[in-house]
């Protein structure tokens, strides 16, 4: 079978922004693309150096998920050759695996004429993740909020009005690890107002209320208060970050990154005094993108993107 080459191009994410536990995500502009083209097999290669170490057997999560998403079509994958390049750092809390996910799906969408949803995509990719927050976000794009369980519910609402500050440090942390902190249970209580600081969150970040936002995305009881101590200096840089005119700080998804949460018209500022302040971090002002995974055919040529 043979198909005109493409590129698929997919966004990071942060997932969370505090009290949005496993169902809010918001897509940055860091990009994962991966250039597909006719091979005789199906196979994957990494253009940089720091993916070197990463499987290219069936054992990769690219080329597992594409043949996971075959074999629940009850389809036979044609043989493609899958370059990736990604700007997206592994194990930093950027949703790095969400993101090769959701590529991935798109990629055995279009390599077998599937013509799912993207609701169907999220649904595919959520099975595979655990959770919706961050796949959610790279497939469709701006702020997402979803619930999984059996059945998939996700809804992309367009974020405006404010800008991401990613603090990355030089060390990495396993999802796995940060998630083997918390609770198998949470008291009633603790669980309503932690519902009800998301409910807040979201309908004042869509709203442009960001001072109502900040009030409640640093009341999380899901999950910061286990995890905190994986994060010496995160009281410290909330302080700090918020004086200067944040209006939230939180970890990003499962961490070691961090995410400042300010308008527009303060968020340079508040990144030159971070930046100035924290040279141990990687310091990158981010505005959030409204469009998710995309697919881009190349009918003649390799084109760039």
């Amino acid at each position: 079978m043979s198909f005109s080459p493409f590129t698929v191009k997919t966004p990071a994410s942060t997932a969370n922004l505090g009290p949005g536990f496993d169902s809010i995500g918001l897509a940055l502009p860091i990009f994962q693309t991966i250039f597909v083209e006719p091979c005789e097999e199906l196979k994957v290669s990494y253009t940089q150096a720091g993916f070197q170490h990463l499987p290219t057997d069936e054992s990769n999560l690219i080329l597992n998920t594409i043949l996971k998403v075959a074999r629940d079509a009850g389809k036979e994958c044609p043989g493609a050759a899958l370059t990736v390049s990604s700007d997206i750092p592994l194990s930093k809390g950027l949703g790095s695996s969400a993101a090769a996910i959701a590529a991935s799906i798109v990629i055995a969408d279009r390599l077998m004429n599937l013509q799912l949803s993207t609701d169907e995509q999220i649904k595919a990719a959520s099975a595979i993740e655990g959770h919706p927050d961050n796949v959610s976000a790279s497939l469709a794009g701006g702020l997402t909020v979803s619930r999984y369980a059996e059945e998939l519910t996700s809804v992309s609402l367009p974020a405006e009005g404010f800008s991401v500050i990613i603090m990355a440090p030089e060390s990495e942390l396993e999802t796995k690890e940060s998630r083997g902190v918390l609770p198998d249970k949470l008291a009633h209580g603790d669980a309503v107002l932690a519902s009800a600081a998301a409910n807040v969150m979201v309908a004042s970040l869509i709203t442009g209320d960001f001072k109502k936002a900040g009030q409640v995305m640093m009341k999380d009881t899901f999950h910061e208060p286990y995890r905190k101590d994986f994060f010496p200096q995160l009281e410290e840089i909330k302080t700090h970050a918020c004086k200067s005119g944040a209006f939230a700080v939180t970890i990003s998804g499962a961490g070691p990154c961090i995410s400042i949460f300010a308008e527009d018209a303060k968020v340079s500022f508040i990144h030159d005094q971070l930046k100035n302040m924290y040279t141990n971090y990687q310091t990158i002002k981010l505005k959030p993108v409204n469009q998710g995974t995309v697919c881009i055919e190349h009918h003649l040529n390799r084109l760039s993107v």
